[in-house]
């Protein structure tokens, strides 16, 4: 697409008219646009992303080349007269013309002005009709691709639109997504994205990719929510995504995300529905998600399954031998004709996993493609002799939906006492999900958690700031025989940190780790993490306090409202302050509704021979 510079704009205004009436007509139609005032009329405000502000009204669009006024970024009024100048005065007569490149805007105006096609027959837009023919949009599909643990920006989830067309493999639909794009993933990375250093564009690409790259190589299963537009209304959504095209908005990670600007799509296609226009302090796919739901476009929704999901329940369904035969398939120490089995339907389910691993395997780079395509091909000839499997055995149980989880904000009220002091304890959490939060709705052993506060009060009359964790992120992957994930921890902030006077020094902390989670039916999730911990405080010898050490911990959900975790922690600080700290928590979460949960706990902190122990009851309300 070309740029409309601003020179275009000030051509626009000494141009000749393509038709001898048009002047007469735009005259018409600016005045009957002034006295309908237009410019404050939803459609318009949503077409062009304007959102109100102290000083009038501002787009989220940053891109000058989505206005054809040099005042439209602010004004919706000057922005709706150049365009209506535009659509009658520009020379140009094919796809650079207003009427090819704004259809959304055009056939809105259109409809309210009551103007005739036919004062535009000498216009040919063939890269819009292109575009059209290759859409041919019918219906559309909401898509939640779960959260992404080994990626701190996706732990959220995604959201994107699959628009179909009459085809039945909806493989051949199109998917609408907009993404940052960003320069660098290096330290700066997070930082640059809550401060809106990257631009975002729309882009559209073949469900197919979409579902490898989501589904197939980041390993997330998938929600597919239809919803109930009409082929008009998706018209709509298809030609505002159109003018969308190569134009950018900077991106923050926190509101003006993924997750928010999909938002215009849906507006664009019906502007009855109020998205964009709700109080969004911070934008969480999950909230867009809820919010969607509650004006009542979904329908119904499908759960497609991840590659790894896969994997791993055709795993569940054979003992050792059998996945250890399938993997000497894939690492090429086993003849997928020489698989030993006790039965059909045992070999089948060895080159069914297979199959699914060297495919895998292929989508991660992890296999040169002529291998690939020699071994993915004898597998599956000598599975296809083995006839049909078993359909009912191979149905993955399906998870509870994003939704249902809690909602993105805490406060939690608590009760406490330490040694022999009891106090009252206040938390506020903005977002999003901790390891002791029911884990339903949620990916199990994930934890992201922004600028989470508590402060308490002491009944003999002090009050402390306890904890700011500015950020605090866990990742807890489980590894088995297919899948080899770090697990790891990273968290920053401020924390009362016991002394070895067994007083509390207020002290800056960095606290990253990395090791390793295992998965067990009776023990839960259990892990191991070799740590560092950096203190930082003016009562320090230096100023600091660095250690190394080490966690370990278990976590099991022991029935659908109670989960237990356990925490065993050993630090050493061995340069300049010389301490050791050793910690034990355990924590009991009960489930008492969606948004609403206990927390009972139990910790103990030594710190070289001094020790004490605290005990608290949390009432945890989402919000």
């Amino acid at each position: 697409m070309k740029s409309i510079s601003p020179f275009f704009i000030l051509l626009v205004f000494l141009s000749v008219p393509a038709k001898g009436s048009d002047l007469s007509a735009l005259d018409q139609f600016i005045k009957l646009s002034q006295d309908k005032r237009l410019w404050d009329q939803r459609y318009w405000q949503i077409l062009l992303h304007y959102q109100p502000t102290l000083a009038g009204n501002k787009s989220l669009i940053d891109d000058p080349k989505f206005f054809l006024s040099l005042v439209g970024e602010n004004s919706p009024e000057d922005e709706l007269r150049s365009t209506l100048i535009a659509f009658f005065t520009s020379a140009e007569k094919g796809d650079l013309h207003p009427r090819c490149r704004f259809p959304a805007r055009y056939e809105w105006l259109k409809s309210v002005l009551q103007w005739e096609e036919s004062l535009f027959s000498n216009i040919s837009c063939h890269e819009l009709k292109k575009y059209e023919k290759t859409m041919s949009p019918k219906s559309a599909v909401l898509v939640f691709p779960t959260f992404f643990m080994n990626n701190p920006a996706s732990m959220f989830g995604h959201t994107l639109l699959r628009i179909d067309n009459t085809s039945e493999s909806k493989l051949l639909s199109f998917s609408a997504n907009y993404a940052a794009y960003p320069d660098s993933f290096g330290f700066l990375y997070p930082i640059k994205g809550v401060f809106g250093f990257y631009k975002g564009y729309f882009s559209i690409f073949p469900y197919y990719e979409t579902i490898r790259m989501y589904n197939d190589t980041e390993q997330r299963d998938m929600w597919e929510y239809h919803l109930n537009f009409s082929e008009a209304e998706i018209q709509m959504m298809t030609w505002h995504l159109w003018e969308l095209k190569e134009i950018y908005s900077y991106y923050y990670f926190l509101d003006e995300n993924c997750s928010y600007n999909l938002l215009y799509l849906f507006e664009a296609a019906r502007p009855t529905l109020h998205l964009t226009d709700r109080k969004w302090y911070w934008t969480i796919p999950t909230d867009t998600l809820r919010a969607i739901l509650s004006e009542g476009v979904i329908e119904d929704a499908d759960f497609r399954p991840a590659k790894g999901t896969k994997i791993r329940y055709i795993a569940s369904l054979l003992d050792n031998i059998g996945q250890e035969n399938a993997l000497k398939i894939v690492e090429k120490k086993l003849d997928p004709t020489r698989v030993p089995s006790s039965t059909v339907q045992e070999k089948i389910k060895i080159l069914d996993l297979a199959v699914e691993e060297i495919q895998y395997r292929y989508n991660k780079h992890q296999m040169p493609k002529e291998t690939y395509l020699n071994l993915f091909l004898s597998t599956l000839n000598e599975r296809s002799k083995l006839g049909v499997s078993d359909k009912e055995s191979y149905k993955i149980p399906v998870p509870n939906p994003p939704e249902s989880g809690h909602r993105s904000s805490r406060i939690s009220l608590s009760e406490g006492i330490r040694e022999n002091s009891s106090f009252e304890e206040i938390h506020y959490r903005p977002a999003y999900h901790t390891l002791l939060d029911p884990d339903e709705g949620f990916v199990k052993g994930l934890q992201i958690v922004f600028a989470d506060t508590a402060v308490r009060f002491y009944n003999e009359g002090k009050i402390k700031l306890e904890s700011f964790d500015l950020i605090d992120i866990v990742s807890l992957s489980p590894r088995d025989r297919f899948f080899k994930p770090l697990s790891y921890k990273v968290s920053t902030g401020i924390k009362q940190q016991m002394m070895e006077a067994g007083d509390d020094l207020i002290v800056y902390q960095l606290n990253p780790g990395v090791g390793m989670t295992l998965e067990n039916s009776s023990m839960g999730l259990v892990y191991g993490l070799v740590e560092m911990n950096l203190n930082v405080s003016e009562e320090f010898r230096d100023r600091y306090a660095l250690g190394g050490g080490l966690q370990f911990g278990v976590i099991k959900q022991i029935n659908g409202v109670w989960k237990a975790s356990l925490s065993l922690e050993d630090v050493s600080y061995p340069f300049r302050n010389i301490f050791q700290e050793k910690k034990v928590s355990l924590v009991q979460t009960i489930k008492l509704n969606p948004d609403q949960s206990l927390n009972i706990s139990y910790f103990w902190d030594q710190v070289s021979d001094i020790h004490r122990t605290e005990g608290q009851v949390h009432w945890n309300i989402f919000f």
